[in-house]
């Protein structure tokens, strides 16, 4: 089951500022126009309860209340594909980290492209394999990544590994300085390259839980 089960609908107030503000000239730096407010307001208010409350990129808490630490997302960049800057498939929110990650990627032209197939696409995409990254409307996250002690792992997974690249998620472990001892530990890299390695479920399972014996150790 995707973390995401009900799409956003746009209320008719913002149904109409919408298309007014489609019909002048429109870039995705306009998302961010004060005549946007409410309809960003209402996106976020859906999608941090949808989402209980979690970020769909590194699972921590975002506010509930706050602004500051709960922002709408879009999946496929709107700096790459304007076309889906309303998309509600397209929206989910995320926290104050993540975000600044995203934005400090957009303002430098970095940001990764997470559709796959992505200059031939008119149309949004209506399936998992469409995206390079957990898609929240599409996938399960822990089918793809397991955090273990501030750690994210991808489980042998590409898209796991995309969206732990493209969002930073180790971005803890590299500022306080853990990340070079897991990398280094010998035993947990041998068990993490054998459970990448191995496709039976059973011997996968043992291998994850001699990884997460060996962290919290």
């Amino acid at each position: 089951m995707a973390d995401i089960n009900s799409s956003f609908d746009f209320s008719k107030k913002s149904k109409e500022t919408i298309t007014s503000k489609l019909s002048n000239p429109f870039c995705h730096t306009n998302w961010s126009d004060e005549d946007l407010q409410e309809v960003r307001k209402e996106i976020r208010d859906f999608y941090k309860i949808e989402q209980r409350g979690i970020c769909s990129y590194c699972k921590q808490t975002v506010s509930v209340v706050s602004v500051a630490n709960c922002h709408v997302e879009h999946i496929v960049p709107k700096s790459i594909h304007l076309d889906f800057i309303f998309n509600p498939k397209n929206l989910c929110v995320i926290c104050a980290d993540c975000n600044q990650i995203k934005r400090d990627q957009e303002t430098l032209g970095e940001i990764p492209e997470t559709m796959t197939k992505a200059g031939i696409r008119k149309r949004y995409p209506n399936s998992s394999n469409a995206f390079k990254i957990i898609h929240p409307h599409f996938d399960n996250y822990d089918d793809h990544i397991l955090i273990i002690n501030g750690c994210y792992i991808d489980k042998g997974s590409k898209k796991g590994n995309f969206t732990i690249g493209a969002c930073n998620l180790n971005r803890k472990l590299a500022v306080f300085g853990w990340e070079p001892n897991i990398v280094n530990d010998e035993k947990i890299t041998i068990e993490m390259n054998s459970f990448i390695r191995e496709t039976d479920p059973e011997k996968r399972k043992k291998h994850l839980g001699n990884l997460k014996k060996q962290l919290f150790d």
